[in-house]
């Protein structure tokens, strides 16, 4: 089903009507219409998207997204928006600068274009090509183009992989049933995994990885977070996207590293919202639950136990050299032979990242 013919709640205050506050008993007047147009007009400071994702024929799900804009703006030619909660769950912000969000993008009426300037991941969790469905809508239907600037880390995946930006995968399309060069790369288990944790180590004895979960648990402490909902990884996928992906992986024999544009510009047409909105969204793996199971015992840590553990090089080493191995078995179960794409898209986004927040804050046996 496509959102464009779902219920969309847009949110529409006027200047003299009440902001809204979460602890007010004074809710803002709403008026539900089944377009996203209002908001290209800049008369709107808040509005909920609603859009069923299909799974399969017989599961879907629903999320609702909530927006607002900067300091609840309104009335102005260039609003600033970010995504406020996911199914009216609060998103934690892992950013202290109050105008930063992991979520976050320009409306420019006078220019006619939708600036789409962060996109990073959050917690609740949503996918980024769930943000680019919502967004491709929104400039389609106000007829703006979108305009990007890439600073996506997973980009490069995508260019070594498919010679797209994740961005141009998603938006323009691609198609999926012709031969990829990478094919016919076949990842050597010993090989990989040496280089993994090569290149893991030196990160953890350059503090790189400590100070980024100190950081990111210092942010959870003072928003009054519990571990166990804290993001402790949070931008560690950079590394193995940015960094370990390209490096441990033999791409000489079909020599693709394409350069990214930086500067991003995207006109969408009807074509493109059918293709968008009509993509299933997959089923979760098995992996991270496979991958629990393998704990004797689920005592959560506290944030003073992992703050000293995560200054424990050895620990860390033996705790990512675990993860890789153990999520490396499950791979193969699924593929002997794994060629780049099944390590992205089996080995390390569904299992190695989540794990690594996992065992921070899990008790485990050795």
């Amino acid at each position: 089903m496509l959102c464009l013919e779902s219920n969309i709640l847009v949110d529409i205050q006027q200047k003299n009507h009440h902001k809204y506050e979460p602890n007010n008993n004074i809710e803002p007047k709403s008026v539900k219409v089944l377009d996203l147009r209002p908001i290209c007009s800049g008369k709107v400071n808040q509005f909920v998207w609603t859009c069923p994702w299909t799974i399969s024929s017989d599961i879907s799900e629903e999320k609702i997204l909530q927006f607002h804009t900067m300091n609840d703006q309104i009335n102005s030619s260039s609003l600033a928006w970010y995504l406020k909660s996911i199914n009216k769950i609060d998103i934690i912000e892992m950013d202290a600068r109050n105008y930063k969000h992991q979520i976050q993008f320009h409306v420019k009426i006078n220019e006619q274009t939708i600036s789409l300037s962060r996109l990073y991941p959050t917690y609740p969790k949503i996918s980024g090509f769930e943000i680019l469905q919502f967004i491709t809508n929104l400039a389609f239907q106000c007829k703006f183009v979108i305009e990007i600037v890439d600073l996506s880390d997973v980009s490069t995946v995508y260019s070594l992989l498919y010679g797209k930006s994740y961005y141009e995968y998603h938006i323009n399309g691609i198609d999926l049933s012709q031969k990829f060069k990478f094919q016919k790369i076949i990842v050597k288990k010993k090989i990989f995994l040496n280089c993994f944790e090569e290149k893991i180590s030196n990160f953890i004895d350059e503090s790189f990885l400590s100070q980024l979960f100190y950081k990111n648990i210092q942010i959870c402490e003072n928003t009054f977070v519990s571990v166990e909902f804290c993001p402790i990884d949070f931008e560690s996928q950079r590394i193995f996207y940015k960094t370990i992906f390209k490096a441990c992986i033999d791409w000489l024999p079909i020599q693709q590293d394409r350069t990214l544009p930086f500067f991003q510009r995207f006109e969408i047409t009807s074509e493109d919202i059918v293709r968008i909105m009509k993509r299933k969204k997959k089923q979760k793996s098995n992996l991270l639950n496979n991958f629990v199971k393998t704990f004797d015992n689920q005592i959560i840590k506290t944030y003073d136990q992992i703050k000293t553990e995560i200054f424990d090089t050895s620990f860390l080493k033996k705790l990512f050299s675990k993860i890789f191995y153990l999520c490396f078995f499950e791979l193969e179960k699924q593929c002997p032979n794994p060629n780049p794409e099944d390590i992205f898209k089996i080995y390390l986004r569904p299992c190695v990242i989540p794990n690594i927040n996992l065992f921070l804050k899990y008790y485990t046996t050795d």
